[in-house]
């Protein structure tokens, strides 16, 4: 009895074994996922980047455009910040692009503009 006990028990271990070769690798299905979505999220990290770059470029462009009649300008003279509105303002700049050149509220902006209007 014992005998035929051992041989199903080896039986049983041998087909349990080729189960395991021919049956599906969950993990491994799982690794391949995960190396697709680490490609992908490296591709996408990569065109932001790409774009984000191209955005400051754009930025420094208008910035450095905008402010060249000001650095001719403000080389030999130091301006308050009253001048500096009055010349951006007459460069055609809005209240809000003026705020943002100069740190200021968009309000502190229009009441200084309107103090010199009078």
């Amino acid at each position: 009895m014992m005998e035929y006990t051992m041989f199903t028990l080896i039986g049983i271990s041998f087909l349990l074994l080729l189960a395991s070769f021919f049956g599906k690798d969950r993990i491994k299905h799982l690794e391949e996922q995960l190396d697709h979505l680490t490609l992908s999220l490296a591709q996408e990290t990569y065109q932001l980047k790409k774009r984000l770059k191209v955005l400051e470029e754009e930025l420094l462009m208008e910035d450095e455009s905008s402010a060249e009649p000001l650095k001719k300008r403000s080389d030999d003279a130091f301006f308050s910040a009253h001048d500096r509105i009055w010349l951006l303002y007459k460069q055609g700049l809005s209240a809000e692009q003026i705020a943002r050149e100069t740190a200021m509220t968009t309000e502190e902006v229009r009441m200084i503009l309107r103090g010199i209007a009078r």
